[in-house]
């Protein structure tokens, strides 16, 4: 690979996350060279000299207006989410922005008309698309392995209690709980196994656990997804546990696929047997995701986790808030 092929990356937003980030990244030296924007310009700097970064910025209109960068990696706050394309696409950045893509699906849309508009690249950083769990159970799908689906069921439980600070307790500016912020995870592992579904059904935890949080701490959702398929969803970050447990489980009419979504293998079960299937080691997606994104730059095509796919998770994760508070089934829709 050649520097013609790197991409000038300014990560706009120095917070906790984007060390976790930048962990998996900061050695793809390849694919990415890599500058930071922050409002605090000391810290902008630290990031850079932590991480072997070309350059930095005491804002994010500065780095906008750098001719060297060529795209913006947004780890802000959702409400920010619209404000921050908007910057970039005036100045021909191309996006990587963190999930969700907005609040509510106005929100959305807006942002993905303001990326078209400009003729730039927008890409949601849901990086659990590109697990290679997930990317090998699709395959394992597709072969009919497992027949046809009946359940697709995602399960997280742990307590996010000491990292749910700031504007992430704000109903106003995060758009919901941990629903919209960790739980889309989720619904993004149903959507890409199984598809959007047509309804859903849900019901918020109670009594809440993490009290200074305005949105929910936890959620079920029952999902009624295409072909008859039916999804589960159990999101919590109010669990009181010392370590977080994640589970995928696949039912077909001949097998299931099991596993930890952040782990290496796969468990096919079958009434006669059970078989280990051993799959990549991008624990987290990030690198997978990254790659993605300097791909569709070169090669001048939509991202897989474009504008309009994320929105389909934003749907279904409206439609949960609005069942969970009628107490009736919502349909999912995007309009």
């Amino acid at each position: 690979m050649t520097d013609q092929t790197r991409i000038p990356l300014c990560i706009a937003g120095c917070g906790e996350y984007a060390r976790t980030v930048l962990d998996d990244i900061h050695d793809m030296t390849d694919v990415v060279e890599l500058y930071f924007a922050s409002r605090d310009l000391y810290k902008a700097k630290a990031y850079s000299d932590d991480y072997g970064g070309s350059g930095y910025f005491g804002s994010y209109e500065e780095a906008a207006l750098d001719p060297r960068i060529q795209a913006m990696y947004f780890l802000t706050p959702h409400d920010l989410h619209l404000e921050n394309v908007k910057l970039a696409a005036s100045h021909g950045k191309h996006v990587l922005l963190e999930k969700p893509i907005g609040r509510t699906i106005s929100e959305g849309k807006a942002i993905i008309k303001t990326a078209r508009d400009a003729n730039i690249k927008l890409m949601i950083a849901e990086n659990y698309r590109f697990l290679p769990t997930i990317e090998k159970c699709r395959e394992l799908i597709s072969q009919g392995l497992i027949g046809e689906l009946r359940v697709v069921r995602t399960e997280h439980e742990g307590y996010d209690g000491d990292s749910v600070t700031g504007w992430r307790t704000e109903l106003a500016r995060s758009g919901g709980g941990r629903f919209i912020d960790g739980g889309v995870h989720n619904v993004d592992i149903m959507v890409a196994l199984a598809g959007v579904p047509e309804n859903v059904y849900a019901q918020v935890e109670s009594p809440k656990v993490i009290t200074d949080l305005e949105g929910e701490d936890g959620i079920m959702v029952m999902a009624k997804l295409p072909n008859n398929v039916t999804g589960l969803i159990h999101y919590s970050g109010g669990t009181p546990v010392n370590s977080t447990y994640n589970r995928v489980q696949i039912t077909g009419t001949t097998g299931t696929l099991g596993f930890d979504p952040h782990g290496d293998e796969i468990t096919l079960s079958t009434p006669t047997s059970e078989t280990k299937i051993q799959v990549g080691s991008d624990k987290r997606g990030v690198r997978g995701m990254v790659k993605e994104f300097q791909n569709c730059i070169i090669n001048d095509r939509e991202p897989i986790m474009s504008g309009p796919e994320a929105l389909k998770d934003l749907a279904v994760v409206l439609a949960a808030y609005q069942s969970a508070q009628e107490g009736t089934p919502v349909a999912v829709s995007i309009c």
